[in-house]
């Protein structure tokens, strides 16, 4: 298969204020591409455009840019670093062919740079790692190394040599042009040959035919560059590199690791369209945009193209790329190009023409809270409800919920920070003030053995929906399996669809309010009627059965929990311990270093949601905290909550019934 060589498709990712941003804008510079170094503390960097971006210093959205370094054109994706806007990162990741994981040599490998990267090794996506900061107080590239190979690979190809000299510093390429038909049995250095000696061993566990080489001293310098080049454009090992992104060192080496350690995408062009909408943003004269990843295939301006998961065809009106840092009309896109388009009515991830080449999708992002939202002034709630369905087309894990009977509006947020995003964006766009309830706490639910639930929807006529489920507990984190084993000549195969279709709504609500997960249903049993069965009846007698399911077997609740990694002054350090006890936390053993105190562990959502706050206050602002998370444990009713529902039960046949017949 040929490869676009000239093409690199490459995110960078990182944890909040590693220094990603600077590195890209220095990405910009130092290829020529940008006249004007952007800053991230002026508000002047080409990737953050909104007033929250330039006022906090931080990446909200995630954002397009281009280069071209030695005739490569090089298609970046800026990603927010924060917790909080995790689900950028998860959008964004799907599309890559390559991806630049920043770390700051101080703060090493934090919680996010985890969650990133394993999503990355899991899709086996090519990646460089920068070492960022060498010249901060603390920083240490030994220590960063020695982190990442216990916390995220073993498989790292440092390309320098880090040594510290007159307390900075100094980063030393093992290969340049000069040196690339020298024979490693020639090496005397002993630094310098232990390193090598540790790059062939890693290299040789994918290619003996390296240590061969090495054994029978024939191995040069380029001939194991070559070999890195191989096997990281496979994802196979990850090349490391060192600098100082502020003060633009080591970025002209990074560009050069961009070219030759991450591959140029596969040449798709001749195959039927397989694109994926990866991000929907809006434009006041435009209107709705789509952003898309074309896996394969091409689409031109005034195509008719099929919306696979619609099952809708749809007209392109226009079609805009990202060159020189600027989006310009173009008539055609081809395999690999990152595009806007307009004329599209479709949401974040949606697939377009076929499913065949595109990749899964990692689930990296995970609403923890919810919360109700007001506007200000009672005639801006229908403006505030419209808003806000722009926004979640946008950013799906909004999850918004409308109760249009109560006049109540609920979200689902990632963390604290999003608030002051909402809050910002909406007076920004959409000029609506508006004020927030407190965040509570996303717990969830899930069965605690088998059991079955049924239905017999079959008065009062015109219906027909006859339904038996088998419900099965599984392990933590596998979420909602479905299977059906009922002949379509006993239910056909649309009141079948109709089922699967609604699965997740059904189980959005279990028995204490929350979503139900981490089982297996199977439609066991089932019946429709040539005269009676109408549409929507088997999607109403699926919910009412399921619940009744879920009732007879009774469920366990489920409480978000976080990894923390926490750093304090030594003399605070026995407080911080009694707090995370009294957070019904756990932790690791700590870990005391020049007058600091850390500690790693675990601890529910619910109790530490102000800690961070509370935790400046008691180490006067000397703290750092990173959290992450972790997953969902099982807790009792007792600590944790219910919540009311949202619409009516199924649980509650005839009303429910009544609901589904609009007839309430």
């Amino acid at each position: 298969m040929a490869i676009k060589n000239n093409i690199r498709n490459i995110g960078i990712v990182a944890h909040v204020d590693a220094g990603k941003t600077t590195l890209t804008e220095q990405l910009l510079y130092q290829s020529g591409s940008s006249r004007i170094l952007g800053s991230v503390d002026k508000g002047t960097t080409h990737t953050d455009s909104l007033d929250m971006e330039k006022q906090r210093g931080i990446s909200v959205k995630a954002a397009e840019t281009d280069f071209t370094y030695k005739g490569t054109n090089v298609h970046v994706i800026d990603t927010p670093g924060h917790i909080d806007f995790s689900s950028e990162v998860e959008r964004s990741i799907g599309v890559l062919d390559g991806a630049i994981v920043v770390l700051s040599s101080v703060e090493g490998v934090q919680p996010q740079t985890e969650v990133y990267f394993n999503a990355l090794k899991e899709l086996n996506m090519p990646s460089i790692f920068f070492i960022n900061k060498l010249d901060r107080i603390g920083a240490s590239p030994y220590k960063t190394i020695k982190d990442m190979k216990k916390l995220l690979t073993s498989k790292l190809i440092p390309l320098q040599l880090v040594y510290e000299k007159n307390n900075e510093f100094i980063v030393k390429n093992i290969f340049d042009k000069v040196n690339c038909h020298k024979n490693i049995i020639t090496i005397k250095e002993e630094i310098f040959k232990q390193l090598l000696e540790d790059i062939i061993d890693i290299l040789g566990n994918n290619n003996e035919e390296i240590l061969n080489q090495f054994f029978d001293e024939t191995l040069t310098l380029g001939m194991l560059k070559n070999e890195i080049t191989i096997q990281s454009n496979r994802g196979q090992i990850y090349p490391v590199l060192y600098g100082v992104a502020l003060r633009g060192e080591g970025i002209k080496d990074l560009l050069h690791g961009i070219i030759d350690y991450l591959p140029g995408p596969k040449n798709l062009d001749d195959l039927g369209l397989s694109a994926l909408v990866y991000k929907i943003s809006h434009n006041k004269t435009l209107g709705k945009i789509a952003h898309i990843k074309i896996f394969s295939g091409s689409i031109s301006t005034r195509d008719d193209i099929l919306n696979v998961t619609t099952n809708k065809r749809e007209k392109i009106t226009m079609i805009k790329k990202v060159v020189n840092q600027k989006p310009i009309d173009v008539s055609t896109a081809s395999s690999s190009d990152l595009v806007m388009v307009s004329g599209l009515n479709c949401n974040t991830y949606d697939i377009l023409g076929s499913k065949t080449h595109i990749p899964s999708l990692k689930t990296i992002a995970t609403p923890l809270l919810t919360l109700r939202i007001y506007s200000k002034l009672e005639e801006d709630y229908v403006t505030l409800v419209e808003a806000l369905t722009i926004l979640q087309e946008e950013d799906p894990l909004l999850n918004m919920e409308w109760v249009k009977e109560k006049k109540e509006i609920h979200l689902k947020i990632i963390g604290k920070i999003q608030i002051e995003y909402i809050e910002a964006i909406l007076m920004e766009r959409f000029n609506v003030a508006v004020t927030f309830g407190p965040p509570s706490v996303i717990y969830r639910e899930t069965p605690i053995a088998s059991g079955y639930g049924e239905s017999r929807y079959t008065m009062p006529k015109p219906c027909w929906a006859i339904v038996e489920f088998l419900i099965e507990p599984l392990p933590k984190g596998s979420g909602l399996i479905y299977e059906s084993k009922v002949r379509t000549e006993n239910v056909k195969i649309k009141y079948q669809r109709e089922i699967e279709d609604t699965l997740g709504k059904i189980l959005s609500q279990g028995i204490y309010g929350w979503p139900v997960t981490d089982l297996k249903i199977t439609f066991t049993q089932g019946e429709d009627h040539v005269m009676h069965s109408r549409s929507g009846d088997f999607a109403a007698s699926a919910a009412m059965g399921i619940m009744r399911g879920l009732r007879e077997i009774g469920t366990t609740l489920l409480e978000p929990i976080i990894s923390f990694r926490i750093t304090v002054p030594e003399n605070v350090g026995g407080r911080v311990l009694n707090d995370i006890i009294k957070m019904r936390g756990n932790f690791e053993a700590p870990f005391i270093h020049n007058g600091t105190f850390t500690i790693k562990g675990k601890m529910p959502v619910s109790t530490s949601l102000e800690y961070p706050g509370n935790l400046g206050k008691i180490s006067s602002g000397k703290s750092i905290m990173t959290t992450g998370f972790s997953g969902y444990e099982p807790c009792s009713l007792e600590i944790g909550a219910t919540r009311e529902r949202i619409g009516v039960n199924p649980l509650d046949r005839a009303k429910f019934i009544l609901s589904v017949r609009n007839a309430l």
